[in-house]
């Protein structure tokens, strides 16, 4: 971890074997036991955040997605609807 000011605290209790896994592993990199929880958690925060937020395509999809931006087609009948529904119901909340 950096040498950033700390201000916030985490608190958890969990299983004795995980503790001790814990401190082993934090132990064989040499490190705290506070700042491996830190890091770990936020590698995972990391991980789950982009899989939340990104988008990943593949070539073709990309190539799909670009072309129905450049060349939009026209809206359909069941697609003014939808956008009449969606507007009644934004009005209403």
């Amino acid at each position: 971890m950096s040498s950033e000011l700390k201000k916030e605290r985490l608190d958890l209790r969990l299983p004795q074997g995980a503790k001790s896994q814990i401190e082993m592993a934090a132990e064989l990199q040499g490190r705290s036991v506070s700042d491996f929880v830190v890091a770990a958690a936020l590698n995972q925060a990391a991980q789950v955040i982009e899989q939340q937020m990104v988008i990943r395509l593949c070539l073709e999809d990309s190539l799909a997605l670009a072309e129905a931006f450049i060349n939009e087609p026209e809206p359909n009948a069941k697609a003014i609807a939808a956008a009449k529904r969606h507007r009644a119901q934004m009005r209403k909340s």
